[in-house]
């Protein structure tokens, strides 16, 4: 598990990111997109987040939770 995956999974279970919230915005030095899965399209329900780098815009990971 990445640092990255590890800060935003503790940000969740501390209530500091809400992954109901979809869309894309920024977090602390990072930019988001959160996306909802559904079961029937994507075989698990739940959300995606997409990290980027929020000055390069570089993919730094993704996470389902």
């Amino acid at each position: 598990m990445t640092t990255i995956e590890t800060k935003i999974k503790k940000a969740i279970k501390t209530s500091k990111l809400n992954p109901e919230i979809l869309g894309e915005r920024k977090w602390y030095s990072y930019f988001i997109r959160t996306t909802e899965l559904i079961w029937s399209r994507n075989l698990h329900n739940g959300y995606l987040i997409e990290v980027y780098n929020k000055k390069y815009g570089n993919h730094l990971g993704s996470i389902i939770i």
